[in-house]
């Protein structure tokens, strides 16, 4: 059973389906991004997907919350 974290009070508010930007930035440009998964096991790291469609893996703390799935799905 996949953790949703409906309740936005774990991974620093994020859920699969939300839309971020990228708080941090090592020179990456990516642009929007979207949560694809919340890394098991480590309440700080999620999966990204950008728009160009590269998967990475990142810091949840750093993402800033652009649209909430809930939002999306209207």
């Amino acid at each position: 059973m996949e953790f949703l974290n409906e309740n936005r009070n774990r991974y620093y508010g994020l859920r699969v389906g939300d839309t971020v930007k990228l708080l941090y930035s090592t020179g990456l440009q990516y642009g929007r991004c979207e949560v694809i998964e919340l890394v098991a096991m480590d309440n700080n790291s999620v999966l990204l997907k950008s728009e160009s469609g590269k998967k990475f893996e990142w810091v949840a703390e750093w993402c800033d919350i652009i649209t909430k799935v809930e939002d999306i799905k209207k």
